[in-house]
């Protein structure tokens, strides 16, 4: 299981890439983001991975990618990308503020 992403075109910044990539992967547009951090990972394959923390809206679609869902930061867990799990915190963070 991972969260929306993907790779950055040749000169896109990293917030047009989230905003691509969301609406890709799940049809959602985003309407609101702010960057969060950067880190660099090589769990699966070395990446850098820039986090936004994002507001959107639209309807969920399917994507070739899979079938999106909403989720809580607790069932997510750690079926997440191992990639991914430096976020948890971050993630429950923002879930105690909400």
């Amino acid at each position: 299981m991972s969260l929306p992403g993907g790779i950055a075109s040749r000169g896109e910044a990293a917030e047009d890439t989230l905003r691509r990539e969301v609406r890709e992967e799940t049809g959602l547009s985003v309407t609101q983001a702010e960057f969060q951090m950067k880190y660099h990972s090589s769990a699966e394959v070395p990446v850098d991975i820039s986090v936004f923390r994002a507001e959107a809206r639209g309807e969920l679609k399917d994507s070739w990618e899979g079938s999106p869902q909403w989720m809580t930061v607790e069932e997510i867990g750690t079926q997440l990308l191992e990639s991914q799990r430096p976020l948890l915190g971050l993630m429950r963070k923002i879930a105690d503020e909400g």
